[in-house]
């Protein structure tokens, strides 16, 4: 039996305005549809974005069910990692589509360009890619700072 999509990592967001947050994900990150699956009464049980190499499933929230958005819970302690070629250029279009900056993209110490925003919908996302591939050891070295200090 084959399957029916790439194994790997799919994370699956929840969201208040399902339909809104699919449109930030296509004009603010390049989201592209794969497919969508409704209930009768037109409610979104989840729609399957290609984003990049990798997969996203949006769906409305549903706290009846154990699905609630980041602002029912008061906000997320997930960062969700895209790598991407040029990540100035991503956070651009994702600002411009109603994403907050949380950390400006920068060069980091750990060899990559990265910066971090919230989607409209409470969701976080560090856009980044690698500029060097340092060892362990030599971004322990570049740490400017200790957890135990």
């Amino acid at each position: 039996m084959t399957s029916l999509r790439p194994q790997g990592l799919c994370p699956h967001l929840f969201v208040r305005d399902a339909e809104a947050a699919i449109g930030f994900y296509q004009e603010g990150l390049g989201a592209v549809e794969v497919f969508r699956n409704t209930l009768s009464d037109g409610t979104i049980l989840f729609v399957e974005l290609q984003l990049g190499a990798g997969r996203l499933l949006v769906s409305e929230e549903t706290p009846a069910f154990g699905a609630p958005a980041p602002p029912t819970l008061g906000g997320s302690p997930v960062l969700i990692l895209l790598e991407v070629d040029d990540p100035d250029a991503v956070a651009e279009r994702a600002i411009g589509a109603g994403a907050e900056v949380e950390m400006p993209v920068g060069e980091m110490f750990w060899g990559e360009r990265y910066g971090v925003l919230r989607d409209p919908f409470g969701h976080r996302w560090a856009v980044t890619t690698a500029r060097e591939q340092l060892t362990p050891e030599e971004i322990v070295r570049s740490t400017t700072y200790r957890v135990d200090d």
